[in-house]
């Protein structure tokens, strides 16, 4: 199996780096599997197919940036970038800047029980919710990469790119936006609080 090059590994997680396949299937490590669930395992091998993936994944790739991808149970979201400090924001166009961006997410978000009804547009697993927050918070992580800071979710530009990434999900009816609209419905489904 051809393994990219570590250069080409932008995600850390479980304090090891996840190196990606010629398919663009990440290849974990033992302590990956062991430690890190295996919806976001998963989650992120289902984001890893799209075409944002594959873009960020390259842009991400070069020796200034490195992603942190942590799980937390208590966080009462299935993920979160948190913005970065002022003066990695305004490093976004100096490339001899190290960037270290955090991703925490939350597996245990989204649990799907007997009774629940699915929508053909919404994640039907914890894998999916993973994928859809890989992917949410890696549009965060680009856009503070480009110098910008919250908020953001209402910017056309930020809704149009969500829309091509649900898109590219199976999700196209997927929100990402301020408005917490997912709760109100008859199950939480992806609600992306504190951005």
């Amino acid at each position: 199996m051809t393994l990219l090059a570590c250069v080409l590994c932008p995600f850390i997680l479980a304090g090891q780096r996840v190196e990606f396949d010629a398919s663009m299937r990440p290849q974990y490590t033992q302590h990956q599997i062991e430690v890190v669930s295996d919806a976001t395992r998963k989650g992120l091998a289902l984001w890893a197919r799209t075409e944002q993936a594959s873009t960020l994944i390259q842009k991400f790739s070069k020796s200034e940036y490195a992603i942190v991808v942590e799980e937390d149970l208590n966080e009462p979201s299935p993920g979160r970038a948190p913005q970065p400090g002022i003066a990695m924001l305004m490093a976004a166009g100096d490339h001899s800047t190290k960037k270290t961006y955090s991703m925490i997410l939350n597996p245990s978000f989204f649990r799907v029980t007997k009774d629940q009804a699915h929508f053909a547009d919404e994640p039907g697993s914890p894998a999916d919710v993973m994928a859809a927050a890989f992917a949410a918070e890696m549009l965060h992580i680009d856009f503070y990469a480009r110098g910008i800071s919250l908020p953001h979710h209402e910017r056309p530009d930020f809704q149009r790119e969500w829309r091509a990434i649900a898109a590219g999900l199976g999700m196209p009816a997927l929100r990402h936006d301020a408005d917490d609209e997912w709760a109100a419905r008859r199950r939480p489904v992806v609600v992306f609080y504190g951005h």
